[in-house]
């Protein structure tokens, strides 16, 4: 909590359900109106596609996403859990601040997160580059 903005209480427990449950394919998180705590904006269901999940990424306003990546690596299918994290150069600059430095306390609640994407624009959020990243020893 270095930017004095805390973890609704149930941004662990959303996340644990996709981790251990996969009852969820995402988890889209901001922070408040108030600027006073992260919660769950909404969650993406189980299977959904790569393209479901880059329509969550507003044009002008950050988002933290933990998405359950899927995809084929030499003929298996395979899931890695990104966190993504978006902020986009068009966001407010107290807002990107703001995001910016309260990113890690909800990256490190969540256990279990296996890879990291920053994104400030669409090409940084591609299917490509998350295969990259998940593919890489």
């Amino acid at each position: 909590m270095s930017s004095g903005i805390a973890l609704a209480p149930n941004c662990v427990s959303t996340f644990n359900d996709l981790k251990l449950g996969r009852k969820y394919g995402g988890i889209v998180y901001r922070i408040s109106d108030d600027s006073k705590e992260i919660i769950v904006d909404h969650t993406l269901p189980t299977g959904c596609s790569f393209d479901e999940f880059t329509k969550c990424l507003p044009e002008n306003e950050c988002r933290y996403v933990v998405f359950d990546y899927q995809y084929k690596e030499e003929g298996a299918q395979k899931s890695k859990i990104c966190f993504v994290a978006w902020c986009p150069d068009t966001a407010n600059i107290k807002k990107k601040m703001m995001a910016t430095s309260s990113k890690d306390s909800l990256r490190k609640a969540c256990v279990g997160i296996q890879v990291e994407i920053q994104g400030t624009d669409a090409s940084e959020v591609k299917d490509s580059c998350f295969f990259e990243k998940c593919t890489k020893i």
